[in-house]
C-alpha cells in the first residue's frame, strides 16, 4: 500500500540543501549551464550503540596489543552488525502493513487482559475522522527515529529537481510509478530527511493512499503520524482548499493506483496515466501547479510472479481489485522475511506546469492540462532514463 511528499527551493543554490541525512551535491542542467539541485543520501551514522561497540573494541585491541589483522577482524565484525541491523530495519519498515495486522490479532486472541482495550481501540480506528479532514495528526517525533537513517543507508535515495520550487505556493505532485508498495512515494512525502519536504523549508506536503490503508490496526497510526491520509475526493479537497488548518499544503498522489501496481516489474515503466484525470480537475479547482514526479528503480525493489493476462495470478489479482479497490499482488524478495532488494532509489521532480484556477473546470480544460502533464513526465523520462536507469525499457502508457 501506498503512503505516500514535500518540494520547493527557498534558499540559493550557495545555500545548499539541507536534509537530515542527505549530503548536498549539484549537477549541471542539459540545455544549458544552469546548475540543477540534486540531493544524493550518503551513509548515514553509525548507530549509537553500534558505534560505541566500535570504538570500544578498537580501544580494547590496542589496549592489549592485539594485532593489527585482529583489529581488522573487529571492524569487520562491527560493520557486519551495522549492516545486519539495517536490513533489518529496513525489512521491518517494509513489511509494516502485514506484522502490525499480525500483531493486533495476535494480541486480541492471547493477550486476554488486553481484550477490552483492543476491542475500544478498533471502535476508536473505524470512527477516527482524522484521515479524512485534510489536517491529519502528524508527530513530529517519528520523523526523526533512528530508522529512517538505516533506510537511507540501504537504499542511497536522491532527488533530483528539474528547477527551484516555491515553498509559499502550491503544488499537486503525481508520483509515477506506483511499484509494488510505493516506496519511494512515501520517502518523499515524509519528513525524514530524506524526502522533499528536508529540502524545501516552509513547503508541506501531504501524502494520501487508499482509505483501507487506515483500517489496519497500529499501522493507520503510524501512517496518520508521517502526515499521511486518505485519497478520496473529500480529503483531497480539504487538503488544498481548507483553510481552517492554517496551513497551505500540498499533495502527492500516486496517480497509477492499483492497477499500475500489477504491471510493477523490474525494468519496465508501464503506467496506467491516460485515463486518470481527477488529480488535474482538483489541480484546477485548487489552482495548484501539476509537479510530475518519477521514481527510478521503484519497480526494482520487489519481483512479482509473472501475471501476465490470462494467467491465474492476474485472474486472482483482478477478483480482489474488483471486489475490495485494493488487490493483493504475488511477490518476493531478497529472503523469506520480504527483504526488498537493494538498490539505489532515484526521484526527479519534475517542472512544475502553471494551472489557471476555475472551481468548475470544463472537461476541454481538464484535458489539455491533462495532456502538458503526459507530455513533461515523458520529457522527464527520456532525459533521466539514460543516466539513471539504462537498461529500463521506454515509458509506456498502457491505460
Amino acid at each position: 500500500m501506498a503512503l505516500p511528499g514535500r518540494s520547493s527551493y527557498a534558499r540559493s543554490d550557495d545555500e545548499g540543501l539541507a536534509a537530515t541525512t542527505a549530503s548536498k551535491s549539484m549537477v549541471s542542467a542539459a540545455t544549458g549551464s544552469r546548475s540543477l539541485p540534486e540531493s544524493t543520501s550518503n551513509n548515514a551514522p553509525q548507530d549509537g550503540l553500534l558505534s560505541q561497540l566500535s570504538a570500544f573494541t578498537g580501544a580494547w585491541a590496542q589496549s592489549i596489543g592485539i594485532s593489527e589483522e585482529r583489529s581488522e577482524f573487529s571492524e569487520r565484525v562491527s560493520e557486519f552488525l551495522q549492516e545486519t541491523l539495517t536490513t533489518a530495519m529496513v525489512t521491518l519498515w517494509a513489511t509494516s502493513p502485514v506484522w502490525c495486522a499480525v500483531l493486533f490479532v495476535y494480541l486480541f486472541i492471547y493477550a486476554t487482559y488486553l481484550r477490552a482495550l483492543l476491542g475500544a481501540y478498533l471502535v476508536f480506528c473505524l470512527a477516527d475522522s482524522r484521515p479524512y479532514d485534510g489536517v491529519g495528526r502528524r508527530v513530529s517525533a517519528v520523523h526523526k527515529l533512528p530508522i529512517w537513517g538505516h533506510i537511507n543507508r540501504y537504499f542511497q535515495p536522491k532527488i533530483v529537481f528539474e528547477e527551484p520550487l516555491d515553498a509559499a505556493k502550491q503544488y499537486v505532485f503525481g508520483a509515477h510509478p506506483h511499484g509494488v508498495i510505493g516506496y519511494m512515494s512515501q520517502l518523499i512525502a515524509g519528513t525524514t530527511g530524506l524526502g522533499i519536504e528536508a529540502h524545501v523549508p516552509g513547503l508541506v506536503v501531504r501524502g494520501v493512499t487508499m482509505p483501507v490503508s487506515f483500517s489496519i490496526p497500529f499501522f493507520r497510526d503510524y501512517a496518520l503520524a508521517m502526515g499521511c491520509l486518505s485519497c478520496d475526493r473529500g480529503s483531497i479537497r480539504r487538503i488544498l482548499l481548507d483553510r481552517h488548518h492554517r496551513l497551505r499544503q500540498s499533495l502527492l498522489v500516486v496517480v497509477g493506483g492499483a492497477e499500475e501496481s500489477m504491471l510493477a516489474h523490474a525494468n519496465t515503466a508501464d503506467l496506467v496515466l491516460l485515463k486518470r484525470k481527477g488529480f488535474v480537475r482538483e489541480a484546477i479547482r485548487a489552482g495548484c501547479a501539476l509537479v510530475p514526479v518519477y521514481n527510478f528503480n521503484e519497480n526494482s525493489i520487489y519481483k512479482l510472479v509473472p501475471n501476465g493476462p490470462g494467467t491465474w495470478t492476474r485472474a486472482f489479482e483482478l477478483a480482489i481489485k474488483d471486489m475490495f479497490g485494493f488487490t493483493i499482488l504475488l511477490f518476493h524478495g531478497r529472503n523469506i522475511f520480504f527483504t526488498p532488494y537493494r538498490t539505489q532509489m532515484i526521484t526527479v521532480v519534475g517542472k512544475p506546469i502553471p494551472v489557471g484556477k476555475n472551481f468548475d473546470p470544463t472537461a476541454d480544460e481538464i484535458d489539455h492540462y491533462h495532456a502538458l502533464y503526459v507530455e513533461e513526465l515523458s520529457r522527464v523520462y527520456a532525459k533521466y532514463k539514460p543516466k539513471y536507469a539504462p537498461n529500463d525499457a521506454d515509458i509506456r502508457f498502457v491505460a
